[in-house]
């Protein structure tokens, strides 16, 4: 794929044709805007393209050439916090929600990958969270214990990871985390949503947002919709 402002360079640039698109050389309108073209942008305008709305996709790079393109392509619910700090930040019910999100993100992609036949790798694997050291085994309890309560109830504590140079120590196994090719998901994803909904278009080189919630682009047009989605 054509690169963007980003420095770096990953394998999934290289493993699928991302397809270029036009800038807006109309005026026209949609039910809804998405701003971003990664994959939390085209998700969303692929399952609002599923349920018959028209839709708008704008980005300023191309499509999928940011974070997306530069992930480490693992789709988890084992976050940067651990669950016993969440629901100390947040309260044991947003923690479940949050739980629940993250689950429902990993079983969204493989329902689509599965639905729309997408050849993206996916697969499940398990996780493993283990401690820096073994005065931590304290934390990894907690850890096991907060996830059960938000919903994790297949986490387990094991021995350790099943690594063969490494020795992790007693870790925590997450079971059904996934892993994926996020632009073959892309792609595909892009080339059925655009199929839903005669007049969908996804455009790039967005300049700005005006106070009446028009969109103007470098082409001199404008987009007028209902509503606009920033993922």
């Amino acid at each position: 794929m054509q690169n963007d402002s980003g420095k770096t360079i990953y394998i999934w640039m290289t493993t699928a044709e991302v397809p270029d698109q036009p800038v807006l050389t109309e005026n026209t309108h949609a039910d809804v805007c998405v701003i971003g073209a990664g994959i939390a942008g085209m998700s969303t305008a692929y399952m609002l393209a599923r349920e018959g709305k028209s839709v708008v996709v704008l980005d300023d790079g191309p499509i999928g050439g940011g974070q997306t393109a530069r992930t480490t392509a693992h789709v988890s619910n084992v976050l940067s916090y651990r669950y016993y700090e969440l629901e100390q930040m947040h309260g044991k019910e947003d923690a479940k929600l949050v739980a629940q999100s993250h689950t429902t993100a990993i079983n969204t992609i493989e329902a689509i990958a599965t639905q729309e036949n997408i050849n993206c790798d996916f697969e499940r694997l398990d996780g493993y969270l283990f401690p820096p050291d073994l005065k931590s085994i304290d934390e990894i309890q907690q850890e096991l214990e907060a996830a059960h309560r938000v919903g994790l109830t297949n986490v387990e504590m094991v021995k350790k990871a099943p690594l063969t140079d490494f020795d992790t120590g007693v870790c925590l196994r997450f079971p059904q985390q996934g892993q994926f090719d996020p632009l073959k998901y892309l792609v595909v994803c892009l080339i059925k949503f655009a199929g839903f909904v005669v007049g969908t278009e996804v455009l790039k080189n967005l300049v700005g947002l005006t106070q009446n919630i028009s969109q103007t682009l470098i082409s001199p047009c404008t987009l007028r919709l209902i509503r606009f989605v920033i993922p």
